[in-house]
């Protein structure tokens, strides 16, 4: 009974507006994700026109102004003649962000997240992830 008590009290003196940021996460308020096999030319960084439509679907899914869009890049890629599979997934990063840009996306609320390559056979993944708050 006396642990409720001091829970209480310490309650007490905790400022709402403190409360409401404990409350707040960094969680996406949307996330996409897809093949980069399904959204680049093989071996490249140009979008198809399959990638093209899933950079009008993002644009058109933000109902307000997002605080910001992350780009990230998981998976294994293919490597090219001209391009190693790091180089690869940075380019593609950069030309999906491009894409987003020319279509209306602040370039201040795109950013690059991380690139992870996994240990095993997983295919490459672009996820876009948009937040507000």
């Amino acid at each position: 009974m006396s642990l409720l008590m001091l829970g209480l009290i310490v309650l007490s003196f905790v400022h709402p507006a403190s409360v409401a940021e404990v409350s707040k996460t960094d969680v996406p308020s949307r996330a996409f994700e897809w093949t980069t096999a399904s959204l680049f030319e093989s071996n490249e960084a140009m979008l198809t026109s399959a990638g093209k439509e899933k950079v009008s679907l993002v644009i058109a899914s933000l109902s307000e102004r997002p605080k910001e869009v992350t780009l990230s890049i998981t998976g294994n890629s293919e490597s090219s003649a001209r391009l190693d599979e790091w180089e690869l997934s940075s380019a593609r990063m950069a030309s999906f962000a491009r894409s987003l840009k020319a279509n209306g996306l602040e370039g201040s609320a795109i950013v690059f997240g991380e690139q992870r390559r996994l240990n095993n056979e997983s295919p490459q993944q672009l996820i876009v992830s948009v937040r507000y708050h």
